[in-house]
């Protein structure tokens, strides 16, 4: 991350926030690597190729199940020229398919800049102009939530991200890059399996370890929004169905994916376990789904308490989402989010302190069995025991390889 540009960017945050918006700093968009020969056949190549990266990325979900997303190109640098940045953050907004575009600058922009802002459909705002924006609406964000808005703490944040161990570099690939350019129906499979296949390095004793995990909750809820916008659109009658047509791709995919383990039921050897065109979890993701579609109007609100909480992991705060914000505390969106997290815990076979440690963070619950009598949380090993049964689940349930 730019230290020049991040005063701007975690100042467009707290304006999306103070908009009721949910957030995310840096997303990177880049293209698939090219295979190479090898020995054995065709390998994905190192050094993928970025397209570019949305500076800041801010998410709302209307009540009428409208997604909108607003992006943020953030620069401090006098050498910018704004205006041919118009027509690039225009291009960028068509690749992502954003709604909403911000070009956000240090200094003030020339005239012709602001003449194109209507016809490209981009706010244009010099730090004067995000200052008066800002003024226009009031944030409710208490000051136990600065670890999202001030720079200092951003950065230590980004910067502890950064320094993970790198036996979980496939799971931090994914999250970082992977996620925004695979098929969208793709994902609520493949964020399971690479969070099981770094499990057994994951310590959820480790707090930039819980943030991610909880970053992982956010981008899982992300993704089920788009699920249950499907569902709700076509298949409110049906949602396994419509559900089981979203993951897979279409109808035309599910059938296939049906047929093909009809038939290796029928040549599997005797002792063969069950086989089955599903993952093993799915009947816990139809149930979540379902809970989600009965809470259209707290779904946003639980995207907002995820991100918080990861944001408190990350900066080693032990404060509960109930003394963050206070009289406005929502328990019906807290428990959504707790439930997204919950069933990842048990799906990817995560230590269930993860699990313990988010409803501590998300629903003021003691850990491990001990009542705090306040909102400052108590740090003790969890014992759950609500593991996933070990179920082998078809080939294209694995993460893809790079």
């Amino acid at each position: 991350m730019s230290e020049l540009d991040l005063g701007l960017k975690v100042g467009v945050r707290a304006l999306l926030w103070s908009m009721g918006q949910s957030t995310r700093l840096n997303v990177e968009l880049r293209a698939d690597p090219k295979p190479k020969s090898g020995s054995y056949g065709l390998q994905r190549s190192s050094g993928a190729e970025s397209f570019t990266d949305l500076d800041v990325l801010g998410v709302s979900l209307s009540q009428s199940y409208r997604l909108t997303t607003t992006i943020a190109d953030c620069k401090s640098g006098r050498r910018d020229k704004p205006t041919a940045r118009m027509f690039w953050a225009r291009g960028v907004a068509d690749l992502f398919g954003a709604d909403q575009v911000m070009l956000v600058r240090e200094h003030d922009v020339n005239d012709a800049t602001r003449q194109l802002s209507s016809r490209l459909g981009i706010t244009v705002l010099p730090s004067s102009d995000l200052l008066r924006m800002q003024q226009l609406y009031r944030s409710d964000a208490s000051e136990v939530l600065d670890v999202l808005f001030d720079r200092k703490l951003v950065a230590e944040s980004q910067a502890a991200f950064n320094s993970l161990d790198r036996r979980l570099d496939g799971l931090t690939e994914y999250r970082q890059f992977d996620y925004w350019v695979y098929q969208e129906h793709r994902n609520p499979v493949q964020l399971v399996a690479h969070l099981k296949e770094a499990a057994r390095h994951l310590d959820y004793r480790n707090p930039i370890h819980l943030a991610l995990v909880l970053d992982c909750a956010w981008l899982y809820l992300f993704s089920l929004i788009k699920a249950t916008a499907h569902i709700r659109g076509a298949f409110l009658s049906d949602p396994d169905r419509g559900l089981q047509e979203y993951i897979f791709g279409g109808a035309v995919n599910l059938r296939e994916k049906q047929e093909t383990a009809e038939l290796l039921k029928k040549v599997a050897p005797p002792g063969t376990g069950e086989l089955d065109h599903l993952p093993p979890y799915y009947s816990n993701l139809r149930e979540l789904v379902t809970r989600l579609l009965r809470r259209p109007s707290e779904i946003q609100t639980a995207l907002r308490y995820i991100e918080a909480a990861s944001g408190l992991m990350a900066a080693k705060r032990r404060i509960t989402l109930s003394h963050a914000f206070k009289e406005e505390f929502n328990p019906v969106a807290a428990k959504l989010a707790a439930d997204v997290c919950g069933f990842l815990v048990a799906s990817a076979e995560l230590d269930s302190g993860f699990r313990s440690e988010a409803r501590a963070y998300l629903l003021s619950e003691p850990v491990g069995g001990q009542s705090t009598g306040s909102d400052e949380l108590t740090i003790s090993p969890a014992n759950h025991e609500d593991t996933a049964a070990e179920t082998e689940g078809p080939e294209d349930m694995l993460p893809e390889r790079k």
